[in-house]
């Protein structure tokens, strides 16, 4: 009888960074509970600095992590991962920056006001195969210049992530409303799938960015689980459940179920 892998749970979750009017000291337990509840074999976050890092860390002690801030290193904000070490092992661990020269920390040729950066890794899974996972956080201005920015992170995205063989999984806040901008376009045509138009509920048409508040049905998601070659899609959900969500972030977590 052949073996049957479990699904990968995956979590994309922008935890804020330490914004004064919304205290972390206050959120790091309600961000801890959103998380645990889902026990995530995986979990991308932005937007955490280092002191952030170390509470998650702390906070998650079956979970290591990789990738780098986007002023080099431990400085800026995260987009990082975490991973469950019973049962990942990261290889080919690396990070790029969104602009003209990804190879050159803290590049920002595109006129961002933030340097933007993406960090990958190759899973082996301890149940059987490897996958690749790339998060990153894309550029947040909603205008014209924001839109071309975008447009070419998930270009250059897509370029690095051509020379990976087998399942590819992206994950992270892309500041576009999937398939109401040019990004969403650009992993369109390259042949990514959106997890949640694969597998989820059609009838929740909650935002993923919250602004600290309930629930809003307009349907724009603008953190994304996007998969490519090989990844099944089992179940994505939105956790609004509240009130504690809406309290730990302004950003809501997406949950992804994954056999890879």
């Amino acid at each position: 009888m052949s073996h049957v892998a479990r699904p990968i749970t995956l979590m994309t979750y922008n935890v804020k960074n330490p914004d004064p009017r919304h205290d972390w000291p206050a959120r790091l337990p309600l961000v801890l509970e959103v998380i645990r509840r889902h026990d995530p074999d995986v979990l991308c976050v932005q937007e955490a600095f280092d002191h952030q890092m170390d509470a998650l860390r702390a906070g998650l002690p079956d979970h290591g992590d990789v990738g780098q801030g986007r002023e080099g290193g431990t400085a800026g904000e995260h987009a990082a991962v975490f991973f469950r070490r019973d049962r990942l092992r990261p290889v080919d661990v690396g990070t790029f920056w969104l602009s003209d020269t990804p190879d050159e920390p803290v590049s920002n040729t595109w006129g961002s006001l933030y340097p933007r950066v993406a960090n990958h890794a190759r899973f082996i899974d301890a149940d059987g195969g490897a996958f690749t996972l790339l998060t990153t956080h894309f550029d947040h201005e909603a205008n014209e210049h924001g839109d071309d920015v975008r447009r070419r992170s998930a270009a250059l995205v897509i370029e690095r992530l051509s020379a990976v063989d087998g399942p590819v999984v992206f994950a992270g806040d892309c500041n576009e409303p999937w398939g109401r901008g040019p990004a969403s376009q650009v992993f369109t045509e390259a042949g990514y799938e959106d997890a949640w138009t694969v597998a989820g509920d059609p009838e929740d048409r909650t935002a993923s960015y919250n602004d600290w508040q309930a629930p809003v049905a307009s349907g724009e998601r603008i953190d994304w689980v996007l998969t490519r070659g090989g990844v099944a899609v089992e179940r994505v959900v939105i956790d609004h459940d509240g009130p504690e969500t809406w309290a730990a972030s302004d950003h809501f977590p997406v949950v992804a179920s994954l056999r890879v």
